[in-house]
This record gives structure tokens, sequence and C-alpha cells, in this order.
């Protein structure tokens, strides 16, 4: 095409099909031979070159050369094209140098990381050490404490299986404790890290959790606030009255019992503020009082507030919540009292001693597992007695802890089967001991005479002396057999879940045998002993450490008082004992129970001994030498006559269940308006899911009726009889539902 067009081909080195060249000189002069001969002169010289150098495809071959060359590591080919992975597009990165979009990405990561061919930065290492084994006994020790925790008897943690535990106080507060019981204990963040998304929650509102907490404390406070909210028209003092009742529930729930003092050895110790000396709650505290807290002035100038606000027929009515509030705060006394003399007995422990703990289990089965078969509801199908054995190991200064759980389909909780149960504990133990101190709640169950008068026989029939037999306070998750039946609920739940049925003994002794410690077995009572009536101990109720001496000038007597250590003992002659027995006679248990099954792994806890944060006998000198000192003092001075009010209240023993003052509620129905309306609001919420009320909002909603004038006051029911007319509703209704469900279907078979 070029000779066509008439030009010459001048160029200086060989261009045919072996040259190297791909370059031609070309011209369309008239005298192209002198050209030709130029340009071979310059060629020869080394002016002109047959292979120019290609600067651009030489840098991509080095690059392609490195990338070759390295490994595919954050510090080779990534640290290698971060150079240039930020100047070029992906195409052209991917085009010339056959790499993938996500290494130019990498790259370009490392370029803003480490910089550009930076080699990249080191990551601190961290290291580790273990936690020694003290330090998580200690933890452990501390948060089995009731000062600390309050341990759920049916919730547990979904990962871990265990019960769950609300806390006393926020974790910032329990750690401060923390650190001032061990301060070579675990640091902070370690402490925080194990509470962080664990079983321990941090709950204020536990109504609900015991009864007593719920009807004088929370329902009471409910009540108020319904008041408040009623009658106080100004909204401004509405408001400020409403963040005052919750600073005082607050006080009352969590911060009044931080001041109470016990000794390690739960001696209650004296304090100068009349509210706070435990001593003085229970009638043995003979020094003066010379002060009172802000904190209790403030309970007593809150309701003066309101009452200036309110109508006058309204004030027996305040007056009745200010003694079930200060009857709140004698439980939280007796509570914490009696709670820290379970740790009192089993310091007491030695190597010839038992402390045993039982309790019966209630709502044992899930609702899935009763769905199973449905004479397993509850306790209807069948009864769990547990007793918690505790034993002292002198060479390892460990707990040694056994659990003897007896089912039975006698569903008699009373206290022949108590007895029953007990004696199959004493038969199986190994080694026996020569003492007990037993400890468990209040229930009717053991809280009975005929319990106290068979206790009596103890040393007769099994060689054994019953040292103490304490009841603890009414609450939620008194002592550790709580957590082992939170464990058990946990148990049968899995067992269900894994596609098992719970439909004879053997599925119960299979889906909880695997718990440490735990021994299982069916127990039968024999039923065939006397039915003959028998007397009561007169104020059995109100006695809680109970004893039956072996030796001494009162062997054979029967034993009590009020509480552990506090009071004079009663005592019941074995004549007068044959006088409450009547005709009956005490025969010894006999029951029929299988073969206990033998535990997996041993339960154990170690023995952790912690700062002694409780009064001296030093402090106890200081504050008699400052109490002689205030004799002379003219306390009607100090304390304001607004005070003098709570002299009047706080009096000595004021805290003792003998001395509660306050009246009970009457029963009542749900008046025919109030009950059409919650009506209303369930059929509400059946027909549109995302309409359904609470009780806490069918609550609301009727106060706001009683605010509209709509309803009356005294027909507003409590939340907690809202919740339970819920439940009978819902049942009902479904019952209706089906049956109307069945007719129509035989209705269109007859059609």
């Amino acid at each position: 095409m070029l000779h066509a067009a008439g030009c010459s081909d001048i160029t200086p080195w060989s261009h045919d099909k072996s040259g190297k060249s791909e370059y031609q000189l070309w011209t369309k002069s008239r005298n192209p031979i002198q050209e030709k001969q130029i340009f071979t002169t310059l060629y020869k010289m080394g002016f002109l070159s047959s292979n120019p150098s290609n600067s651009t495809e030489t840098f991509w071959s080095c690059f392609r050369q490195a990338l070759d060359d390295n490994k595919k590591t954050r510090d080779g080919k990534r640290r290698i094209l971060s150079i240039i992975a930020n100047d070029f597009t992906y195409e052209e990165l991917e085009y010339n140098l056959g790499v993938a979009s996500y290494t130019v990405l990498e790259s370009r990561r490392h370029a803003v990381l480490n910089g550009f061919g930076a080699p990249p930065i080191e990551k601190p290492k961290f290291h580790r050490l273990k936690f020694k084994i003290e330090q998580i006994d200690q933890f452990d020790s501390f948060f089995m404490r009731k000062d600390i925790v309050n341990m759920s008897s049916y919730r547990t943690h979904s990962k871990s299986g265990l019960p769950i535990m609300y806390l006393q106080d926020h974790k910032q507060a329990l750690w401060e404790k923390f650190s001032e019981e061990y301060p070579n204990g675990m640091r902070r963040t370690a402490f925080m890290t194990r509470l962080q998304g664990s079983r321990f929650v941090y709950q204020d509102n536990l109504s609900g959790l015991c009864s007593e907490c719920n009807e004088c404390g929370y329902e009471s406070f409910a009540s108020i606030n319904t008041i408040i909210a009623t009658h106080v028209e100004d909204e401004s003092l509405k408001e400020e009255l409403t963040r005052k009742l919750n600073i005082l529930r607050r006080y009352m729930r969590r911060e009044y019992i931080k001041d109470l003092k016990i000794t390690s050895s739960g001696i209650p110790a004296h304090k100068s503020c009349i509210c706070h000396c435990l001593s003085h709650s229970f009638g043995i505290c003979n020094l003066q009082h010379f002060e009172i807290c802000n904190d209790c002035v403030e309970l007593f100038q809150f309701f003066d507030l309101i009452k200036n606000q309110v109508d006058e027929e309204l004030h027996e009515l305040l007056d009745d919540y200010l003694k079930k509030l200060i009857s709140w705060l004698g439980h939280h006394a007796r509570k914490f009292y009696l709670n820290t003399h379970v740790q009192v007995n089993l310091d007491e422990l030695d190597e010839d001693g038992a402390v045993i703990i039982v309790d019966y289990k209630m709502r044992i089965l899930p609702h899935t597992a009763r769905e199973t078969k449905s004479q397993f509801f509850g306790k209807r199908g069948w009864t769990l007695h547990s007793s918690l054995v505790y034993t002292k190991d002198i060479t390892n200064n460990k707990l040694d802890i056994q659990v003897y759980d007896h089912w039975s389909d006698d569903t008699g909780q009373d206290a022949w089967f108590t007895a029953s149960s007990l004696h199959t504990v004493f038969e199986n133990l190994d080694p026996k001991p020569k003492w007990i101190t037993i400890m468990l709640d209040n229930g009717p169950h053991y809280h009975c005479t005929e319990l106290m008068l068979i206790i009596g026989q103890w040393k007769e029939w099994y060689d054994i002396v019953p040292r103490k037999w304490i009841f603890l306070e009414a609450g939620e998750a008194k002592t550790l057999i709580d957590s082992h039946h939170a464990q058990i609920s946990q148990a049968i739940k899995r067992h269900v879940k894994l596609g098992c049925t719970i439909e004879s003994g053997d599925d119960i002794e299979a889906a909880i045998h695997d718990i440490a410690g735990t021994k299982v077995a069916n127990l039968l009572p024999n039923r065939n002993q006397g039915k003959e009536k028998i007397g009561t101990i007169a104020g059995i109720k109100s006695l809680h450490e109970w004893t039956w001496p072996a030796q001494g000038e009162d062997t054979g007597f029967v034993c009590a008082r009020i509480l552990p250590g506090i009071g004079e003992w009663k005592k019941w002659s074995p004549a007068q004992i044959k006088k409450i027995r009547k005709q009956r006679k005490n025969e010894k248990p006999n029951p029929e129970y299988s073969t206990h099954t033998e535990p997996s792994k041993k339960w154990t806890l170690p023995i952790v001994v912690s700062k002694d944060d409780s009064v001296t006998n030093d402090e106890f000198l200081e504050l008699d030498l400052l109490n002689s000192s205030l004799n002379s003092m003219d306390i009607t001075n100090v304390i304001g006559s607004s005070k003098k009010q709570i002299h009047d209240v706080f009096v000595s023993g004021w805290a003792l269940k003998s001395n509660k003052n306050y009246k009970r509620e009457s029963w009542k129905r749900i008046s025919k308006s109030a009950k059409h309306l919650l009506e209303n609001m369930f059929h509400t919420g059946t027909a549109n899911p995302n309409n359904k009320f609470s009780a806490q909002q069918m609550y609301e909603e009727l106060v706001r009726r009683v605010q509209l004038g709509e309803l009356d006051e005294n027909d507003v029911p409590k939340i907690s009889t809202i919740q339970n007319w819920i439940t009978g509703f819902s049942r009902k209704w479904k019952e209706i539902m089906a049956i109307r469900e069945l007719e129509a279907r035989e209705n269109e078979i007859i059609v």
C-alpha cells in the first residue's frame, strides 16, 4: 500500500519475519537513497534504536514479577500492591497484573491502615493470666450471699442452665464492696466481665417473689400511687409526690438493710439510729438511741404531705399503709437476720454434725411436660421433697453437699410426709452425724405442733440429736436448695426438648439424676398411723428457733424462742407435751422407698474466710462510753417534735412478728362494673394481639376510668388480682371456644 502511494522503505535495520523490531521507516522523498544512508549512519552511531524502551510495560512487568515472588499475605502481595492500589482503577490493576478485586480492596485497606508499601503494624500481644482457684472461690462465695443476690426459684439462665440471680445493688456498688472485702482478689475488669451477659440480673421491681413483700410493700406503694393520681389535682405536686414515692420505695427495698449490722457470730449490733438498730428492733437493746436518719424521717414527712393534699376520710387508710410499710421494714430486718444465721450455722459445722435444709419443690413440671400427661400437673400429680445435707470435709477445707430428692404420688404435704422423707435421709446417710441443725421455710407442713412432737423422738429413734430447728423468714430463694430446684426445672425442660416424656417415676429420675450430688428415690409414706387429734403449742407461728435438749436439767423438754439468739426460751415439760399430744402416740415412720440413684459427680463448696466487717467488741465498748456520756443530754432538744412520733412507732421489738399492728384487707370479689371493663379489654386483645393488655395496663386503664368518674375507686382490684383473673378467665374462655367448635363440627356431621 505504501509502495502504491509512492513511498520508499528507508529502514536501516532488518524487519523481516525473523527481525526483532516492530518498527519501519518510510519516506516519500525524491531522493530516498540519500535519506536511507543518513538513517543508516545514525543507526550505527546509536542515535536510532530498532526497539525503543516502553516504560509503561516495564512498570507493569516489574510489579507482576514482585507479586509472583511474594505470598498471599498481608505482608506479601497486599503490601506490594498497596503502593499503587489507590492510583489505578480496579480494571487497570486486574488487566495488567492479573489480580482479583478482593486483593485490590485489601491492598487499599492496607495502605490506609499501615501506609503505602509499609509493613503491617504488629498487633499488641495480650498475656492473659488464669485466675487462681482462691480468686474464683472468692467470687462464687460473694455472689452466694443473701445481702448481695436474691436467687430465683424458677427462672434459669438460658445458656448455663443455672438459676437467675437478682443483684441487690448496681454493679459498681457491688464492685466497691467486693474490692473492700477481697483487696487481693480479681480486678475490676474481670469482675465486670463475669457479670456481663450472665445469670446476674439487676431488677428494681421484684414484686411477687415474696408474698409479704408483695402485700406490705409493692401493693401498698401501688395503692398510694393510685391515691396520688386520683386525689391530687396539682400536676406539679402530683409529679413531685410520685418522684418521692419512687425514691422511698427504692430506699426501703434496697438501701435500708445496708445500714443493719450483725457480727459474724450472728449477734445483732447496736446503732445510734433507732430505725437501724437491729438489737432494738428485736427488743434486746438497753442503750440509748440519739439519732434518727433523714431517710426514715422522710417516710413520715411524706405521709404528712399526702394527708395535707387529700380528704380526711383517706387519712385512716394512709395510716394503715404506713403501718404496712413499717411491717415491711420489719420483714426485711428479720429476713436479713435469719439469712445471716444460715452462714452462722454452716460455720459451726464440725466433723460430727450436719446442717440440713429441706423444702418442697413447687411447680416442678414445665408447661410442655404437663401437656404430656395431664395428671402430672404441678403438685397435683406428684410431690418432690428435697433434703440438702451439708457436711464438713476438714482435710480439704470444703463443704460436701448431698441432695436427697424424694418424689411420690402421695401429694399430702403434711408433717407425716416430712417426717417420712427425713427418716429416709437418716437411714441412708453415711456416715451418720451425731447432731443436726435443720433450716427450712415457715410453711404449715413444717411449722406445726405435730412435727415438733415427732422431732422430740429422733434421739431415741435414730440416735441423732436435733440441735436446732430454725424457721426462715418468707422470701424468694432463701437458701441453696432453691438453686437446686431451679436446676431440676431446667433438667426436666431439657429432657422434654430432647424428645422424651414425663410419664412415670423412671422418667423423673432419668431427667434429674445427672445433677451433681443428687440422689433420687421414690417415697411412699405409710398412712396407717393414728388419726387422733392433738393440741396446739401456743404462739407456735411466732417462734423461729426450736431445740430438744438431750442432756442437762432440760432433757425431755421442748424449747423455743422468737429468733435464734433472741429472747427467753419457752419450755414445755414432758407433762405438758403429753397433755398436748392427748391420745396420739408418736410412731416411727416406716415408709417404702426405692433404691437411691448414685450421683454422677460430687457437689462441693469451698470454705472461704472473708474479711469480717461486722461490729467488734471494741466498737461495742465505744458505743457504751458514748451512750453513757449522752445519758445526761435532753433528747427532746436533739429530736424535734416530728421525730418524737418515730419513737412511738419504732418501739423496742417493733420488728418482731408478734408486734405486727396493721390490719389485713378483707377479701372481696371484683365488682361487676370492673369485671365488665376487664372482659372488654381481654376480648380486645384476643381479637387483635397488637392491642393485648397486660395486668399492669388493665390496672392503669381502670385508674383512668376512676379519674373520668366512670368507676368507683374502691372497685379497682390489685394488679395481682387482675393477673389471677386473666389466668382464670383465659382458661374458661378456651374451654368455651373448644366446646363451641366441637358442637359446630357435630352439627356439620349431622347435616
